[in-house]
């Protein structure tokens, strides 16, 4: 059973659920804010987890609450005015097959934060449209339109058929 496919257990102890649900928390972080900013944050929201452990386990959703705790600690870096390049262009390129050079990590970084979340859980990480919608926080229907507009988005810019 991988990761995504694990259920959220209330009895988990703190090592079981940093490997389970701090690991869907993380990859949701670094796909909204990039890989810098999402581990750094993802860190701090387990912390935070750790100090408030009799709260946080006996949680319907500690992972939704996780993912709220890990973007309240990315905001200061994330300010209009304190604004860096969150996801870089990169120089690793994959051939198309036509032969045109694609850059996936400069599309996604085009996206809205909320569309490359959805995307990156969903088709990269495997998630079900149910846990990456719980992980963000968000509806089920949601993600799927984040997720269809993302796409979609990604094929523009991507310039595929």
């Amino acid at each position: 059973m991988s990761v995504s496919d694990e259920p959220i257990e209330r009895d988990l102890g703190f090592d079981e659920f940093t490997r389970s649900v701090g690991e869907r928390v993380r990859r949701a972080l670094v796909a909204f804010y990039g890989v810098e900013i999402g581990t750094e944050a993802a860190a701090e929201a387990i912390s935070v987890a750790w100090q408030r452990w009799t709260e946080v386990s006996a949680m319907d959703n500690p992972a939704g609450f996780m993912f709220r705790v890990g973007q309240s600690k990315a905001r200061p870096h994330v300010r209009w005015w304190v604004r860096r390049e969150l996801f870089p262009s990169t120089e690793g390129q994959i051939a198309a097959p036509d032969g045109a050079r694609l850059d996936v990590l400069d599309a996604l970084r085009r996206l809205k934060p909320d569309q490359r979340a959805s995307v990156v859980l969903v088709k990269s990480h495997g998630y079900s449209y149910r846990e990456a919608a719980e992980i963000l926080g968000v509806s089920e229907a949601a993600v799927t339109n984040h997720v269809h507009r993302g796409l979609v988005r990604l094929r523009t810019i991507m310039e595929v058929d």
